[in-house]
């Protein structure tokens, strides 16, 4: 192919947008900022302005820790199958989900500085960024790697669990490294995903409430690179 020809290419796939389209994607990405939006002001008030009475309330209430937990497991799960409960429903249940992670989150400002932090919020929205934008523009069917990299993510879960009992530093280093590329590719995959869902589905559900079942997704994803690009930064400022 040549370069007339390939740019060629590059104007068709973007002329694929429908104006719909657009919109829906809008929403998605929209509702997944102000997820995170939600969670970076819970995690700041709770980490860093309350950070005494806070952490003062997790040591004396213990349960409270396992509570979050069950909270993010079952507004996960709701939020999952609110495509057809109506916008307000599917919002309320993922913003209390962000809300909450916001919450667990908060803990990071005890074991990583300020710097880390910043920065790798800021490294793990470009990477987010730019891999959203070629899944939403490539004519590439990701499908297969993506599920590859679903499967790779199940057999890190349970290394990353074995590794609990190990407590080895080095280990969490190397598959920080690898979760992050198996995010990278899960974040092209699902923004393609939400794009042919939109095409091919779109009129049999709820278009608010398939946008927000989309930002959740995004939502993990990019929360996920973002922990772990932190991983790596913060093993790099301790080793020097």
């Amino acid at each position: 192919m040549n370069g007339f020809d390939f740019q060629e290419q590059q104007r068709k796939e973007v002329n694929t947008f429908s104006p719909d389209l657009s919109s829906f994607m809008t929403r998605v990405f929209g509702y997944m900022g102000l997820a995170v939006l939600v969670s970076a002001v819970t995690a700041i008030m709770a980490g860093v302005v309350f950070k005494t009475a806070y952490m003062s309330f997790l040591a004396t209430h213990s349960w409270f820790s396992f509570l979050l937990i069950i909270l993010e497991f079952a507004l996960v799960f709701g939020t999952s199958f609110s495509v057809n409960r109506g916008l307000a429903k599917s919002l309320l249940l993922l913003f209390s989900f962000a809300l909450v992670n916001g919450l667990m989150l908060s803990t990071i400002f005890m074991a990583y500085t300020t710097a880390n932090i910043f920065s790798s919020f800021i490294a793990a929205a470009v990477i987010f960024g730019g891999m959203s934008i070629y899944g939403m523009i490539t004519h590439r069917d990701l499908s297969k790697i993506g599920t590859q990299a679903t499967f790779a993510l199940f057999g890190v879960i349970v290394v990353t669990i074995i590794n609990m009992f190990l407590k080895s530093s080095m280990v969490t280093y190397i598959f920080s490294y690898i979760i992050i590329a198996i995010f990278i590719i899960l974040t092209a995959w699902d923004v393609q995903r939400m794009r042919q869902i939109y095409e091919n589905y779109g009129n049999q559900y709820d278009i608010n409430g398939l946008a927000v079942q989309g930002s959740l997704q995004l939502y993990l994803d990019f929360i996920n690179i973002f922990l772990y690009v932190l991983e790596i930064f913060g093993f790099s400022n301790n080793r020097d």
